[in-house]
């Protein structure tokens, strides 16, 4: 006659069993709210399907629109309690895509390697700003506070002013001091560059310097919101992320 197993061990084996059903079939909106997005800037019309293989449509971080994602949690980081979400838009025709890591570990909330195309429509105005280029970004906020930050950022302008040459636009890199997340951003020329900073809260200020006299800049720039400043003219605009000017 075998050994009669110990009740405590079924019941053991029975409560890992729902742990591991419930892992399976989490939804994906659940892991959304543990990964500390729903206190953020973030939204979306709709998050369906399981952590593992979900999609979250329209999907919109501040004023920057994502469209719609592919989503998939890391198993490894869950078993340390932290939860990171993998999200990709595919590349097609006129879209460069989107591909980036968003999540929490412990109490910082992280953007890990973001690598996208964000328009930036009248965010900025009346910056002369279309686009921001992420290539590789990585940002952690903990407390309301920028604890760390890497990666290239590319700021495109629209702006047609004599004598300069902002196709290309400025690129640098993404940088933390005292908490706050700073994108000092400079041309190929290194003779206009502009400093973003943007706070835990979603408040942001962005200053562009323009060096140099050109007489036709006397009339054109004041008409575009820019004022002399000693070797140039600069224009600095300041708000709040998610708020329409």
């Amino acid at each position: 006659m075998g050994k009669q197993v110990p009740r405590a061990l079924i019941y053991i084996l029975i409560a890992l069993g729902l742990i591991i059903m419930a892992f399976v079939f989490m939804p994906l909106k659940l892991a959304v709210s543990m990964a500390g997005l729903e206190n953020t800037k973030f939204s979306a019309r709709e998050i369906s399907g399981s952590i593992w293989n979900g999609r979250i449509e329209q999907a919109q971080l501040g004023p920057f629109a994502l469209g719609d994602l592919d989503a998939g949690v890391q198993f490894f980081p869950l078993l340390t309690g932290n939860v990171k979400l993998d999200l990709e838009r595919p590349a097609s025709s006129g879209d460069s895509g989107l591909s980036a890591t968003i999540g929490k570990q412990g109490s910082a909330l992280l953007v890990e390697n973001a690598t996208t195309i964000l328009s930036v429509g009248q965010t900025l105005a009346p910056l002369p700003a279309s686009s921001i280029a992420l290539d590789n970004v990585s940002v952690a906020f903990a407390g309301g506070r920028c604890q760390s930050a890497s990666g290239k950022v590319r700021l495109s302008l629209d702006a047609n002013i004599p004598g300069l040459d902002l196709k290309r636009g400025l690129l640098g890199d993404a940088i933390c001091e005292d908490g706050v997340l700073v994108l000092p951003l400079t041309s190929g020329s290194g003779m206009e560059d502009l400093t973003m900073k943007l706070e835990g809260n979603g408040f942001y200020t962005a200053r562009l310097f323009l060096n140099g006299n050109d007489r036709a800049w006397t009339l054109l720039l004041p008409t575009l919101g820019f004022r002399k400043v000693p070797s140039g003219y600069a224009i600095k605009v300041a708000g709040q992320l998610g708020q329409k000017r």
